[in-house]
């Protein structure tokens, strides 16, 4: 009988980065930010496929996705595993570094493709009661007495719609418990993974989820991506590790 092979987890920022920027798979890539942002995406380019090598000496890892989608839009997309209590400071940075990368000295400001930043997180943030959430520059309800009418049937709602952020919550998800009938809702079975039969619905469901299962299930047999995999775990728990010394070695200077 063949043993069933236990699959990475897509909940791995790594394991989730190595999927979905896979040489000849980027089509697997065009679903998914499709299902997020409900558009038809035609062209994608993927600006940072390489991934960082694990060594003593690799200082960052470049974990994130950035892709250029329909000639009109630059996106960057990243599965947050640990909670550090930031994830809002910290997409909103990277979404304005972004959008200010894009500009030159002498540069129009009406160059800039619009900015758009995806956080998949494996916690939930968020006071909010959905598991996707999407955040814009909007204008704060009128004051009153600042209010001149100028005769707008409809006023301006956004700053500007070029900058746009989504909060994709899996616990939240996991706790609605839905079904798999939207696209979404079948790429983050396979995110989250194995559920009540859930996984395997969708992969029926959807031929791209089937395919991205499929690219999952031969990482997670190669040897070498599985050792990639452990080594960078371990580097994550000595990191860690050396956090909490650092920590209660604060505390006790100051006891």
């Amino acid at each position: 009988m063949e043993q069933k092979v236990e699959l990475l987890p897509l909940t791995n920022d790594y394991v989730f980065k190595r999927v979905f920027t896979k040489d000849g798979e980027e089509d697997l890539l065009k679903d998914l930010l499709s299902a997020i942002l409900n558009i038809e995406i035609k062209e994608i380019e993927i600006k940072n496929p390489e991934m960082t090598k694990e060594s003593k000496e690799a200082k960052r890892e470049v974990l994130d996705i950035r892709a250029k989608v329909n000639n009109n839009s630059i996106i960057d997309m990243e599965m947050q595993v640990e909670d550090y209590n930031n994830i809002d400071k910290r997409s909103i940075g990277y979404l304005t570094k972004m959008y200010s990368d894009q500009l030159k000295v002498g540069d129009a400001y009406e160059k800039p493709l619009k900015t758009i930043s995806i956080n998949i997180l494996n916690f939930n943030f968020f006071k909010r009661n959905a598991y996707h959430s999407i955040a814009r520059i909007k204008f704060e309800k009128d004051d009153k007495d600042k209010y001149v009418d100028m005769e707008y049937d409809k006023e301006d709602e956004y700053v500007t719609e070029d900058l746009e952020v989504h909060y994709i919550e899996l616990p939240k998800f996991m706790k609605k418990n839905p079904g798999v009938k939207t696209k979404l809702e079948q790429w983050l079975w396979l995110i989250c993974g194995e559920e009540g039969g859930k996984v395997e619905m969708a992969k029926e469901e959807n031929e791209k989820v089937k395919e991205a299962s499929e690219v999952l299930e031969r990482m997670s047999m190669s040897y070498e991506e599985r050792w990639l995999y452990d080594q960078r775990m371990l580097r994550k728990m000595d990191e860690m590790s050396l956090k909490e010394h650092a920590k209660q070695e604060r505390i006790r200077r100051t006891e």
